[in-house]
């Protein structure tokens, strides 16, 4: 198959499956310390990395003082890959729920936007993701690590991701919104749905737009 004008800035989204809570995506990792490894906590004004950010030194402190603790614990597990073809291939739906406790992903699915079947293999793409989250009253903070590797018709493309937030969040139904008071990198365009029934088990469902149609992350997490 020939590769098609427009197809490198095709796989530039493609091998972007993720900018869960806002952080973007590149070539190379962002480097992040996991705020979990440590236990601790961050001030007002840090972000959950430890680094300033977030709230100016004009601006009243973020209402949760970006205090909750960091979580030990998170394994590493390997994405499965589908290319996003509904109604046949597709997350579940979200159906809602109560967000509370601590969550410690040990399942991932990426599915690729629609338009990259011709451009990208799900198959053969791999990957590895870290990822752990505190909800607690209104307030919330996570971290996620993640290293792709999508196989594409230009050859392995890797990107590599490092996310650390921390705020608020609200709910509505199966909707989540989370407002990033703590974090030093403005958010990008997302879009957060959730389960969590009370079996001690829940799943956080990111879906990211692009021109080419969109991407999901789908993180399903056990709750203790």
């Amino acid at each position: 198959m020939g590769l098609r004008l427009g197809s490198l800035g095709r796989l530039a989204l493609v091998a972007c499956p993720l900018v869960l809570l806002a952080a973007g995506c590149s070539s190379s990792s962002v480097t992040a310390s996991d705020p979990g490894a440590e236990g601790g906590t961050t001030g007002p004004g840090s972000s959950p990395d430890g680094t300033d950010g977030g709230v100016g030194s004009d601006d009243a402190p973020p209402p949760n003082d970006c205090k909750i603790v960091g979580l030990l614990g998170a394994s590493e597990v390997a994405p499965t890959f589908f290319t996003f073809d509904p109604p046949r291939v597709g997350p579940p739906p979200m159906t809602g729920g109560t967000l509370n406790g601590k969550y410690r992903v040990d399942k991932a699915t990426v599915y690729l936007p629609t338009q990259s079947k011709d451009l990208a293999d799900p198959t053969k793409s791999t990957g590895a993701v870290t990822a752990w989250a505190v909800f607690s009253g209104k307030d919330y903070r996570i971290f996620l690590r993640s290293t792709f590797t999508i196989s594409s018709v230009i050859g392995p493309q890797s990107q590599g991701s490092d996310v650390a937030s921390q705020g608020g969040f609200t709910v509505n139904a199966a909707s989540l919104t989370l407002d990033h008071a703590c974090d030093k990198v403005a958010p990008q365009e997302a879009e957060y749905t959730f389960s969590d029934n009370g079996s001690g088990r829940a799943t956080i469902l990111v879906k990211t737009p692009s021109t080419y149609g969109d991407t999901f992350l789908l993180l399903e997490a056990a709750k203790n």
